[in-house]
């Protein structure tokens, strides 16, 4: 049972009025990334039952309606998403559909179908909640001792601390628990960004590549070394980072941490130097923050300091204008770390010192601008080590695998004002100055799903659009400071919309776009709800019998060829929900 009944005939229920006028209604679909199966329910006043609640009030539970939508779209529902959280498996929009408290079963029809309309109406929730997922169920995530190992492996590897974490919920539900990795030296964060009742459940939903979004905030006054000659060779480890030495007791590491916790607020346990290292957390003189009560030995990774000095331009004046020669951090760093690793047990470190032997090449000089562009040596290119990860250049991307390494680093390009000085140095300064500790961080992967091909299937389920558009830039070349090869964007469009080139796509590649789409696919969805609250809203449905797919790869063939005849212009190539394509350059 679901709890809902049927649609019934009839006017859409208007709640509001003037400016305030909103439409009750409330789509629930369910989609699936492998089939491009699609279900939808209707919620519109007297189409449901509700159920009580303990306190005596009324609602309409979610849950049986998702089972029931996910089983007719062939989904898997421990692989169900929100679009707006597509890295949270199991995190849904809400638990139900609250009524008023005045709705009661005994009232007259017409007051609970105005007080059903109001629930609908709210404004809290978006009217169309959607829900991704795959047909299979993932694989069990194993015992979490095991998982813990790995994630030791892996920060011996990376050279960074991994961090058990328990304090209090910020969303005051008791203790919450995180696990994430962390550069040494780094200050408490302000806030946990998950909730986690216990330990072993969040090293089951935490992984690897959760985690290293730790190393993603912002941390300026993080202490900037070196790597030793001996860390620059990570030790190796057996394949899929199984077996670390040492044995984890999770009982005990849960115990001791809850027991921190209780006395002080909250407790850390640090994985470094491949020893753990308790610590308690205690309220800072601000509200809301915490320090450590005591810090854990140097790592023995650490080599010399990167040299640094005060910023000549700008750190003597109060409120400067940003800064280009140290990037608004009022110190220059001449040296930097670059780590490239694909997370599975493959990692490679190079220390940038400014003194490599390998001399810049002059590319050319602006005639205007006197800005000279360099080509660095391949020491200081990030693209050239693709290959030993067996992946493209374009498959760089920063540490938590959303976009690509800027092209000048993956070409190692570097620019230079008019008498502005060594490029080596213009290019180091930039890097340790735009990544905390000087220290960068390169996932070397695939590109993870949903394909082109399942979004495209997808989005013909909903009913909508999708607009891919490209620009070639061929007559770049030479010109290493400027776009080269192909810049992308993929978009999902309401299909009534006229079709408009993408002005400026920024993405390095198309496997790129297509994960930004994905990434934000929650807001575009919206985007395409009908503004006017007198139009219903559409219930897609596709069923898996639905036609042949859209021919993608001959699409993208097409969208290629017109670029190549438009070079530096965008060109955007349309599929419609018919599977009919229209193609428009700017």
């Amino acid at each position: 049972m679901t709890g809902v009944d049927r649609v019934p005939a009839g006017s859409l229920y208007i709640a509001g009025v003037g400016s305030e006028r909103r439409r009750a209604q409330l789509v629930f679909t369910v989609g699936n990334l492998d089939t491009g199966q699609v279900a939808s329910i209707s919620l519109v006043p007297g189409s449901f039952t509700p159920l009580p609640t303990p306190g005596g009030t009324w609602w309409l539970p979610y849950a049986p309606i998702v089972t029931d939508l996910a089983t007719r779209a062939g989904v898997a529902p421990a692989t169900l998403r929100d679009p707006d959280f597509p890295d949270e498996p199991g995190r849904q929009p809400s638990s139900g559909l609250m009524l008023p408290i005045q709705w009661q079963p005994g009232i007259p029809e017409a007051e609970r179908r105005k007080w059903e309309a109001a629930a609908l109406a709210d404004r809290r929730a978006t009217p169309w909640l959607v829900l991704l997922g795959r047909s299979t169920e993932p694989p069990p995530p194993g015992d979490p001792g095991r998982l813990l190992g790995r994630l030791c492996a892996l920060a011996d590897q990376l050279h960074v601390d991994l961090v058990l974490e328990v304090r209090p919920s910020s969303i005051g539900r008791g203790l919450s628990w995180d696990v994430r990795f962390e550069f040494a030296g780094g200050n408490v964060p302000d806030y946990q960004h998950r909730w986690i009742a216990d330990l072993p459940t969040a090293l089951a939903t935490i992984p690897a590549d959760r985690a290293v979004t730790g190393l993603t905030v912002a941390n300026p006054g993080l202490p900037a070394h070196y790597l030793t000659e001996d860390a620059l060779t990570p030790a190796a480890v057996p394949v899929g980072l199984d077996g670390h030495p040492g044995g984890h007791d999770l009982g005990q590491l849960e115990r001791r941490m809850l027991s921190d916790a209780e006395q002080h607020g909250g407790a850390q346990a640090i994985w470094r130097n491949r020893h753990w290292w308790h610590a308690s957390l205690r309220s800072a003189e601000t509200a809301g923050k915490f320090v450590r009560g005591w810090e854990p030995p140097t790592p023995k990774y650490w080599g010399e300091p990167i040299p640094t000095h005060r910023c000549t331009r700008c750190a003597d004046i109060e409120d400067p204008p940003y800064c280009l020669d140290c990037y608004g951090t009022r110190q220059v760093r001449r040296g930097a770390v670059l780590t490239v690793t694909d997370l599975r047990g493959r990692t490679v470190h190079r220390n940038w010192r400014p003194d490599d032997d390998a001399q810049p090449t002059l590319a050319h000089t602006d005639p205007l601008s006197r800005v000279s562009v360099w080509q660095l040596g391949e020491h200081y290119q990030v693209g050239p080590l693709a290959a030993d990860f067996g992946v493209a250049p374009t498959d760089l991307t920063d540490i938590d695998g959303e976009h690509v390494i800027e092209q000048h680093l993956r070409l190692g390009v570097s620019q230079v004002a008019d008498g502005g000085g060594d490029p080596v140095d213009a290019y180091l300064g930039e890097v340790a100055a735009t990544n905390d500790g000087g220290r960068l961080l390169v996932r070397a992967n695939h590109w993870p799903g949903p394909t082109l091909d399942e979004l495209a299937r997808l989005v013909r389920g909903f009913g909508l659009a999708l607009d891919v558009t490209v620009t070639d830039h061929h007559r770049n070349i030479g010109q290493p400071e400027l776009s080269q090869g192909n810049t992308w964007s993929v978009r999902v469009v309401d299909p009534a919309t006229p079709l408009a080139v993408d002005p400026l796509p920024t993405s390095a590649c198309l496997p790129e776009a297509v994960a930004c789409c994905h990434r934000y696919l929650h807001g575009a969805l919206r985007a395409t709800i009908p503004a006017n609250p007198e139009q219903p809203m559409p219930v897609p449905q596709q069923p898996a019998t639905t036609g042949p797919d859209p021919d993608v790869a001959g699409l993208i063939a097409e969208v290629r060829r017109q670029a190549a005849t438009h070079p530096g212009q965008p060109v955007t190539i349309r599929l419609h929900p018919d599977g009919t394509h229209t193609v428009l350059s700017s």
